[in-house]
């Protein structure tokens, strides 16, 4: 299978599309969770995508050509939410990070946005978050001396989310069609009726 480049230009991302498929998959953007899933499953299974460069969970550029930026929601629960005016991403879409964290077996995928508490240092600007698929990495090359095993709850993931995952890339190519309740069949008008318009 042909697989685009990470070193090649992100320019022609027409519409909402997967970089490395081929044939191309296009995205619909009303099924965001299923974005964040197929590009996952490139994360986790792709050999062509570099781990090291911390690949963005919705488009899968190098992490300083993609910055998304986390902030606070409104309300006292003080949850994440996707900052859509400080965030740079050709497939960027807000989606609910609380649901992306829930694993099922029609959704296996928890691939999802948090800030690095290692690297949220400065309160003044924004820091870029990091995807729970890249943490590994991140921690690897950025923090060294954290120890992987205080963050196995995100490094380690479950038997229901390997399978699901792995079943996610088998599928890939496959696009799932939804279908708007503007998408209706045109309006049929009678001959009759047409005939009786032109009388009038």
């Amino acid at each position: 299978m042909e697989h685009a480049s990470l070193d090649t230009p992100f320019l022609d991302h027409i519409g909402m599309t997967c970089p490395n498929c081929r044939p191309i998959v296009t995205f619909n953007p009303d099924l965001r969770q299923q974005i964040v899933e197929h590009i996952g499953a490139h994360v986790l299974h792709d050999p062509s995508v570099d781990h090291l460069s911390e690949p963005c969970g919705l488009c899968l550029r190098p992490a300083p050509l993609c910055k998304i930026v986390l902030k606070k929601a409104k309300g006292q629960a003080g949850n994440h939410s996707i900052d859509m005016k400080a965030s740079l991403c050709p497939n960027l879409v807000r989606f609910s990070i609380a649901v992306a964290t829930g694993c099922s077996s029609s959704s296996p995928c928890t691939n999802h946005l948090f800030i690095c508490p290692y690297c949220d240092d400065s309160k003044s600007s924004p820091v870029a978050a990091v995807w729970t698929y890249n943490y590994r990495s991140h921690l690897l090359h950025k923090h060294p001396r954290i120890s992987l095993e205080v963050h196995r709850d995100i490094l380690v993931l479950t038997k229901l989310e390997k399978e699901g995952m792995r079943r996610a890339w088998e599928q890939r190519i496959k696009q799932r069609k939804v279908y708007r309740k503007s998408q209706r069949p045109p309006l049929l008008i009678s001959e009759a009726h047409r005939s009786r318009l032109v009388l009038k």
